[in-house]
């Protein structure tokens, strides 16, 4: 069938495939409005006001209408970064104007529907009428008392330069960060929930954080495709194949992550016995119906004379149709009242999860304790992509460094470790202990990654995309390392200042007995540390290919730079005389633990201990790597002197040098073997 007749029938299947979003998309906002009468229903609960039914109308329709528009606006961004094709040349890739519109359309809708979330949730939540929070002062006291309002805020605030990205940006790596920052502020706005609180909430947050990042994905993929496809026929195969490829692993982490929140929310009560379980059996429903749309995608349709994309357009379409109807089911869990909210909880559980009744010995800390699900997961993920990498390269023909791998999987599983011990768990709730768990975040594991190359096996890894196909992970982490805005916030002076200056920023404000009030906020803590070190480190040792290459005399300065602030700091948790994080860590009242004044100039025995053997191996590792390219220089040199060079002698030293310096960095040189990445 020639190309136009292509085109004229994508636009026959877009006609009836946006009609019926639309259609499910009114049956999403009417269904909506009909759970505000359920919860008008719903008993009050103890000890809190319950808001009035024109709040929880006006919560529930603007909650709906910002996942759905974000759902939108992050597909569009997905469409444009991961499913349209790359430009044949080093030409700068610029969007479909058909997509930039769209983008700028549903990121209005999500910044107005966040907006009103602002006054919406918090008066919902403390139980006002939603038009006495549209006031200066009771804004400003929602914003900073309700994590869940900051968390709306920071929606807003991502809706809006995303739609400022719509009309003014033209590189696709802006793009990439906007989905980015759009998929962080989604799971922001999903752990600040009701999933943060009573007994296993540490468990919830973490595995329902997950599950919003695969839904997130998952609906950028679906509507991404189809909205490709639209303005692009011709890539909508292989639109369709990548989405279909992900759809598994995706709802898989959907299911069980979103299972885990369930079944913490409901506290033993049946779904068919609370008005709660309603959102939640439909939502479960949803996830079937995945899994079965998937299988006919992938069994089912062999209609003779179609082309592959048309007889899965439908099924795509379907999809998003799915997922229309799962969005709408979270939105109702989020308002109706769980099972969970009925059982009494203790303070500890209420800023931990669990209680810590029991004192810590060498045995509890060292063995298995409670694992942090997050954390257990990424190390797992870690270690096996870059695992399999390595099993890429190798089936290649090629050879990868097996010291390249042990740092890796040291570092990794030095987390890994953390993760399950009881470390973790007494880390949450004794100062000394989480010192060592957090110093050792920011400073080993981080050394060890970096010495891991890890961009550069994903490089030796990866297939080179030929001009027209859709961009792979290498082409995306390698555009993300060319932005002007990375490149920025990897300079040396802010790498710098962010490696050494947030530990003070942190631990000496009130920031980290508010960070340390919430699972999510510990979490975010860690997080940071580990990219702060992983960034400092990169910058010194690291075998990845950095915009920023320093001579090895520069590397060694700011290496020494850090070591007095880092006595500096750990002297200041020894001699100060306030307790940090002392609300904290008085309200969780761990009787066990004794004199916190004591146990803080532990702490910071601790900090200078931890921060030794990372500084140390750190200055093994940057001698050693001077040492071999001085040696490597002067073999260079002495070749060129042996060869006994003419007029090109100049040129050819400064080839050897650029070889040397590539073969630095992990990339495969002229003449060496191929594959050859030591």
């Amino acid at each position: 069938m020639s190309e136009p007749s292509d085109v004229a029938l994508v636009r026959r299947l877009s006609t009836g495939t946006v009609l019926a979003i639309w259609l499910t998309i009114g049956a999403a906002v009417f269904l909506t409005a009909a759970t505000s009468v359920l919860l008008a229903q719903q008993p009050p609960l103890p000890g809190r006001l319950g808001a009035d039914d024109l709040t929880g109308l006006v919560a529930l329709l603007g909650d709906v209408v910002a996942r759905l528009s974000g759902a939108a606006t992050l597909g569009v961004l997905a469409a444009i970064v991961v499913f349209s094709p790359s430009p044949g040349d080093d030409t700068p890739h610029r969007p479909d104007e058909r997509l930039r519109r769209w983008l700028v359309r549903s990121a209005q809708v999500w910044f107005a529907a966040s907006v009103l979330m602002t006054f919406a949730n918090p008066s919902f939540v403390e139980g006002m009428a939603v038009g006495d929070s549209f006031r200066a002062d009771a804004w400003w006291l929602f914003v900073t008392s309700t994590t869940s309002d900051l968390a709306w805020v920071a929606s807003a605030l991502v809706a809006l330069a995303i739609m400022m990205l719509g009309w003014w940006a033209r590189g696709g790596s802006a793009f990439t960060l906007a989905w980015l920052a759009g998929t962080a502020a989604t799971v922001f706005v999903a752990v600040t929930g009701g999933v943060s609180v009573g007994l296993n909430h540490d468990w919830a947050t973490d595995a329902v954080g997950l599950a919003t990042l695969a839904s997130v994905a998952l609906c950028s993929g679906a509507v991404g495709a189809l909205a490709a496809m639209a303005v692009n026929p011709t890539s909508g195969d292989a639109a369709i194949r990548r989405y279909h490829r992900a759809v598994p692993l995706l709802i898989g982490v959907i299911a069980v992550g979103y299972g885990i929140g369930a079944w913490q929310q409901l506290a033993g009560v049946s779904p068919f016995a609370t008005a709660f379980g309603l959102p939640v059996v439909s939502g479960f429903c949803v996830v079937a119906l995945l899994v079965v749309s998937w299988l006919w995608r992938q069994f089912g349709e062999h209609a003779k004379g179609s082309a592959p994309w048309r007889r899965s357009t439908r099924s795509v379409a379907r999809d998003v149709i799915l997922l229309i109807v799962g969005l709408t089911s979270l939105t109702a869990a989020s308002y109706l009242p769980p099972p969970r909210y009925l059982v009494p909880q203790s303070i500890q559980i209420n800023y931990l999860g669990y209680d810590m009744n029991v004192p810590a010995t060498v045995a509890r800390l060292a063995g298995f304790g409670r694992p942090n699900l997050l954390w257990l997961v990424l190390s797992a993920t870690a270690i096996g992509l870059y695992s399999w990498g390595v099993v890429r390269v190798t089936r290649r023909g090629g050879r990868w460094p097996l010291s390249r791998l042990l740092f890796w999987l040291a570092g990794w599983g030095l987390t890994l470790y953390l993760a399950v011990s009881g470390l973790w768990m007494y880390s949450t709730a004794v100062f000394s202990w989480h010192m060592l768990v957090h110093m050792t975040v920011n400073m080993m594991v981080p050394v060890l990654c970096v010495l891991g190359a890890p961009i550069t096996l994903l490089n030796a890894a990866s297939r080179t995309r030929l001009p027209g196909e859709l961009a792979g992970v290498q082409e995306l982490v390698g555009g993300l390392a060319e932005s002007r805005v990375i490149r920025v916030l990897l300079s040396p002076p802010l790498v710098w200042l962010n490696y050494v200056g947030s530990l003070f920023l942190v631990y000496f404000s009130s920031l980290f007995p508010w960070l340390m009030r919430y699972h999510w906020g510990h979490q975010v803590m860690l997080i940071h540390f580990m990219i702060a070190g992983y960034a400092f480190f990169a910058l010194l040792v690291g075998p990845d290919r950095h915009p920023w290459r320093l001579p090895y005399i520069v590397r060694f300065a700011l290496l020494l730079s850090i070591m007095p602030f880092h006595a500096i700091f750990a002297v200041g948790i020894m001699s100060s005389g306030t307790i940090l994080g002392e609300q904290f860590y008085r309200s969780i009242d761990v009787t066990w633990v004794g004199d916190l004044l004591s146990n803080q100039n532990i702490a910071g025995q601790v900090t200078w201990f931890t921060g030794e053997i990372p500084a140390f191996v750190a200055v093994i590792m940057l001698a050693a790597q001077w040492f071999r390219s001085d040696t490597s220089e002067a073999a260079a040199a002495d070749r060129l002197a042996d060869a006994g060079g003419d007029g090109d002698e100049l040129a050819a030293y400064n080839d050897m040098l650029a070889e040397l310096a590539s073969r630095d960095r992990g990339e495969p040189t002229n003449h060496s073997k191929d594959g050859d990445w030591s």
